[in-house]
This record gives structure tokens, sequence and C-alpha cells, in this order.
């Protein structure tokens, strides 16, 4: 097959504050050992230099690529939005999404679709992640109950009651696709939820009965503890967008299975979490309070004195 013939894999890379890793990022898209890849960078109004790296790499190494392309907005619209506009840029037969603090492994590409023109009705692949960065207990934690391979062995069913009642267990950065097909099934990244984009994405695949393939081999390394990857589950924005996850997808599907007492740990969680900020804010209160009246005790002597 000729370098032409080859099928082109768009790879979207979705950037905010990255910085300081989004060049690691570039470079292991320009290591890649298949040859045929266009380059899509959306970033979400970073306020680093985020934007000039980019650009800056991008001239120095467009010439590996078929096309590259730079998105910019002016403010911040959450990670949903941001993949949706870069997905949109996307001309390839097939789509590599990664975020601008992981890292594809060089023979990433080349595995992915390998594995497609083993298995030809495998539209959506998702490959082994392995963890790096945070501690060795998150990076456990993430490899114990984020990424489960046995998920993938079991029917559209199954697979949609577990991750429902258990959480999302399907690694997002090692997900692979026919761009074709994706469209055609007519499924986006939910801008609704701005902060959480591969979670309702699953389950709305799983009720039009896509079946997941899984590829038994690490192709992407996967960044702890970075703005881009991760979200800190007490950051108000990742909050928020957790509980209208919930109203939009995780509640009506629980009732629907006669679910509710999962509801109601589901409150009560909430509620655990609630009550941990506002203890915090009030110690935070408390603390600050006490710090300013120790600083302003000369003050209330010497008014004491002048009164007197």
């Amino acid at each position: 097959m000729s370098y032409s013939q080859l099928p082109l894999v768009s790879v979207p890379v979705v950037t905010y504050n990255s910085s300081k890793t989004v060049v690691e990022t570039l470079d292991s898209i320009y290591n890649q050992t298949y040859p045929h890849l266009e380059l899509i960078v959306s970033d979400d109004g970073s306020t680093d230099d985020t934007i000039q790296v980019c650009c800056d790499w991008i001239k120095a190494h467009k010439d590996r690529f078929v096309r590259t392309e730079l998105l910019t907005v002016e403010k911040n619209t959450g990670i949903s939005a941001n993949l949706n506009r870069a997905e949109k840029a996307c001309q390839g037969e097939w789509v590599k999404g990664i975020a601008g603090d992981d890292m594809l492994l060089p023979e990433c590409i080349a595995d992915f679709l390998e594995f497609t023109i083993k298995n030809p009705d495998a539209h959506c692949v998702f490959g082994k992640v392995k963890c790096f960065g945070g501690t060795r207990e998150l990076q456990a934690f993430y490899e114990q109950n984020r990424f489960c391979s046995d998920f993938f062995f079991l029917s559209i069913d199954q697979q949609l009651h577990r991750i429902i009642l258990e959480g999302n267990c399907i690694p997002a950065p090692g997900f692979f696709y026919n761009r074709q097909f994706i469209q055609q099934l007519g499924v986006q990244n939910d801008e609704r939820i701005p902060y959480i984009e591969d979670y309702p994405k699953w389950i709305n695949m799983l009720k039009k009965n896509v079946r997941f393939y899984f590829l038994d081999k690490v192709v992407v390394e996967y960044r702890i503890g970075s703005g881009v990857s991760t979200q800190d589950e007490m950051n108000p924005l990742s909050f928020k967008s957790f509980q209208l996850f919930k109203i939009y997808y995780l509640y009506p599907e629980l009732i629907a299975m006669g679910e509710e007492e999962r509801i109601d740990r589901e409150a009560d969680d909430l509620m655990k979490i609630y009550c941990q900020k506002i203890s915090a804010e009030k110690a935070r209160l408390s603390y600050s309070y006490r710090i300013g009246r120790f600083l302003l005790r000369p003050f209330r002597l010497i008014a004491k004195w002048f009164l007197r």
C-alpha cells in the first residue's frame, strides 16, 4: 500500500493552560511509527502561553503531518465543548484524541489500525492506559477503579448496567474510533456537562447498542494530577458538572432499573461532601478571624488608650 493510500488518522489535542506539558504530548504524536497523520490542537482559552508554545511547535514540525490546525477561543468553555470543536475539525478516517498533558506510545496508532484490520467490525476500540505522575496510591486507585479490562467482555446490557451502578471504568485516553461511524451515530460530548466529557458519551453509545472492542496493549500514558486530564472532585466546576451528570444521566437510569436505594446513597454522599465543604469554609473563616483579631490587637489597645 502506498503512502497516499494509507488511512488518514486525525489526532485532536485538547489543551488548557498546558504550556508545561503540551510539548511532550506533541512530541509523542510526532514520534508515532504510523506516518499518515493530521494534527488538530484546540485550546480552551488558556491564560498562560500554551497557544504560543503550540504555534512554535507546529511551525517547526508541520512537515511531519498531512495537515495541521490550531483552534482557539477567547473564554474557557469546558472540556466537552473543546473536544467537540477539535473533533469537528478532524478530516481523517480514524480519530485518536489526546489531552495536552498525556502521551501516546510510539506504536499507539499503528497498533490500533492493525487491530481494526483484524477486526473489521471494530469501529470503537479501547486500549490499555498506563498512569504516571501523582502518588503511587493515586496511580493504584486509577488503575484499579478506572481502567477495568474485564468490562469489555460483558454484554452491552451488562456493560450499561455496570457503568451506571459502579461508575465509569472505561479509559477515555485509550479511545480510538472511526469518525464516520460516530458521526452517523450522532453522539457528541454533552456540552451541558462542561467538565465530564467521557462518562455521558459511553452511556449514550451503549444505549445505541455500540459494541466496545478491547486492545490488550498499553497505548497511552495518562498523567495524573494535571488540570487538563484530571478534575478535582472538590473543584466547584467539576463538582457542579458531576451533579449535572447525575441529574441528566444517572438518576433516570437508576429509577428505570429499580435502584432507588442507590439514589438515596448518592444523596447521602452528596450531603457528606456538602458538609465537608461547609466545615472547611467555617474553619477557614474562623482561622482568618483569629488572625485578624491578633493583627488588630495593637490598634485596639492604642484606640482604647486614646479613649481614656
